[in-house]
């Protein structure tokens, strides 16, 4: 899923500057933007954006000021300045309230995407090593001896990490349904003593909201399980269609682009990104996880 942004500067001609590159360059989706210090901090503490392009420079809480307040409340959020301020101690004073980049005014669009772009790839690296985290720890792993209580079940989760991981899906709400989802699966075939064997989506969902209850997680029900289930595919659609788009033989496409989905639904998603149809490629479930399935050669 491609990352959201928030934008803060008093100038609303950087502020749409900047909009334009995200969206032209296909960097990700702006979800908001202010001139007020004041309410860009309320903003980002309700929209949760991934990464927020702030000025140095404001009339009332500078841009120092905005990082440190989001930073002290522990919220995953990257930061980038941008400012045409030369002073390095000003630069490193930024610097140290916890921004990870800095942008020099005026705005060079090369400049603006090679930042956002090695921002966008801590962001990913940064979902990696949580989801990589979570899952060692919810296996038992013990980092002094390298042994798990369940090392089938955890070559499982590395093998479904660097699928998603090149799907372009992981750490994204979703993830982890469909990682318990593909386990119960192999579970179940497991104990049937088959390879192959019929299932209906729906009761799958169930079943995962009632394994949920019984963990005593946050409660969520059984739509709000597949809605997230279907943004995620549909996600991963999407970054597959770009990869086509930027190189047909990419192999990532080539692998992932008709054993996930069906091609000419790849091919639509491609067209409609291009902006040579007016809808999106469709999903179909049961032949992602099918395709999940196959890839993990279980």
């Amino acid at each position: 899923m491609k990352p959201s942004f928030y934008l803060i500067d008093d100038d609303p001609g950087i502020r749409r500057i900047l909009a334009n590159i995200i969206d032209n360059y296909r960097l990700g989706y702006v979800i908001g933007e202010t001139e007020d210090g004041s309410k860009a901090i309320d903003d980002i503490e309700k929209m949760m954006p991934d990464i927020v392009l702030v000025d140095l420079l404001l009339p009332s809480i500078d841009g120092v000021e905005i990082v440190r307040k989001i930073k002290e409340k522990d919220l995953a959020i990257q930061f980038i300045m941008i400012s045409e301020v030369t002073s390095k101690e000003m630069i490193g004073d930024a610097y140290r309230s916890g921004i990870e980049y800095f942008i020099n005014k005026p705005i060079n669009v090369v400049e603006v995407v090679a930042i956002v772009e090695k921002a966008i790839e801590t962001l990913d690296l940064k979902k990696a090593l949580s989801l990589i985290g979570k899952t060692l720890e919810k296996n038992n792993y013990d980092i002094f001896t390298g042994k798990s209580q369940n090392d089938k079940k955890n070559n499982l989760d590395e093998k479904l990490t660097s699928i998603f991981l090149d799907i372009g899906i992981l750490g994204e709400s979703g993830s982890r349904d469909l990682m318990d989802i593909i386990e119960m699966i192999i579970e179940e075939r497991k104990n049937l003593g088959v390879k192959f064997h019929s299932y209906k989506i729906s009761e799958l969902y169930r079943r995962l909201n009632k394994k949920y209850e019984d963990e005593n997680k946050s409660s969520v029900s059984v739509k709000a399980i597949e809605q997230r289930i279907r943004r995620i595919i549909q996600s991963a659609l999407e970054n597959i269609a770009s990869l086509g788009i930027e190189d047909y033989g990419n192999f990532k496409f080539e692998k992932y682009s008709t054993s996930l989905f069906d091609f000419k639904e790849v091919k639509r998603e491609m067209d409609y990104i291009r902006m040579k149809y007016q809808y999106k490629g469709k999903i179909n479930v049961k032949k992602f996880i099918e395709g999940l399935l196959s890839h993990l050669e279980i």
